[in-house]
């Protein structure tokens, strides 16, 4: 009876303990969803080329106190192991999406052997928050809340023999389960 009753508290834990957020999932979850949007825009491109700057905040530790919650000792890094878990995206760093062009070597082809070229950038400050409403999931399990996460995409598409550059950004809405209730397309006004 012991037996049955310590397997049965070990299983009530383990459920408890399964339900910390990982950030990792949620950016998964989000990436996905863009990736979707994006194959879904342009048939007339059907050579898309979609990167990821895999950029992120780490901190070494997370404390809740009489002030709220306190993140310690921020560090950037590339989170590559993050990108083996998704899947249709390469990971490059911000340099190489800020440098990316297409030249006219094609001449008189048709503008669909281009590359459709979108440079997904780390947003570091969304990604905070991503981490920060999470420790708050975890310490404050009953409070109710909302956050955005913005993320800038850089397009390069060849068009009338061109190389066309456009900025806009996917505004993702999230709540405390970390489900996305809502996310849209901005586009900056020229």
């Amino acid at each position: 009876m012991r037996l049955f009753f310590l397997v049965l508290s070990f299983n009530f834990m383990l459920s408890l303990d399964a339900q910390n957020v990982n950030p990792n999932l949620i950016r998964t979850k989000i990436y996905d969803t863009i990736f979707q949007d994006i194959n879904k825009q342009s048939f007339a491109y059907p050579n898309k080329r979609i990167v990821i700057d895999p950029s992120i905040n780490k901190f070494d530790d997370f404390k809740m106190n009489e002030f709220g919650i306190k993140l310690d000792s921020v560090k950037y890094v590339q989170d590559l192991s993050f990108c083996s878990k998704i899947s249709g995206y390469k990971c490059v760093s911000k340099f190489e999406i800020d440098t990316y062009t297409i030249t006219n070597v094609y001449k008189n082809e048709e503008e669909a052997l281009y590359p459709d070229f979108y440079g997904i950038y780390a947003p570091i400050d969304s990604w905070y928050n991503l981490i920060y409403y999470a420790a708050v999931n975890h310490f404050e399990k009953d409070k109710t809340f909302q956050f955005n996460v913005l993320i800038p995409v850089r397009n390069v598409q060849m068009k009338n023999r061109m190389m066309k550059e456009q900025m806009f950004f996917y505004n993702f809405l999230l709540d405390e389960r970390f489900k996305i209730l809502k996310f849209e397309k901005l586009f900056l006004k020229p």
